[in-house]
């Protein structure tokens, strides 16, 4: 069954402590600091963080991060997603949010993504 609302882009972000011991703190930052900085710079309209189960998908494969935070996007397009992350970095650049030295920056991954479709439901 295909669902008609429309979804629009998602940014989806994997990420990890820096080490065990600032877990706590990585996670009390992200969510209480990181998250609502990062909707104050406008274009995402809500962030919600994820944990991993820790169970894989298949034999091998790895996990891109322990978390995850799925961000909405208002945008529909490359380039009305351009202007957002521009946003997004303008504001990191400028102070209006940080990232933590409790997040290992060497093990991010993020994608900026589009919907392919509608949503398949059953």
């Amino acid at each position: 069954m295909v669902q008609a609302a429309h979804t629009r882009a998602l940014l989806i972000v994997f990420s990890n402590p820096s080490s065990d011991a600032e877990e706590e703190e990585f996670n009390r930052w992200y969510t209480e600091e990181h998250i609502p900085d990062v909707l104050r710079l406008g274009g995402l309209r809500s962030g919600r963080r994820y944990r991993s189960s820790g169970v894989p998908l298949l034999p091998g494969l790895p996990e891109p991060g322990r978390y995850a935070a799925v961000y909405p996007v208002e945008a529909d397009t490359v380039e009305q997603i351009r202007a957002v992350a521009d946003k997004l970095q303008a504001g990191l650049a400028a102070g209006e949010t940080s990232v933590s030295p409790t997040m290992d920056l060497s093990r991010v991954q993020a994608a900026w993504v589009l919907p392919v479709g509608e949503e398949i439901t059953l």
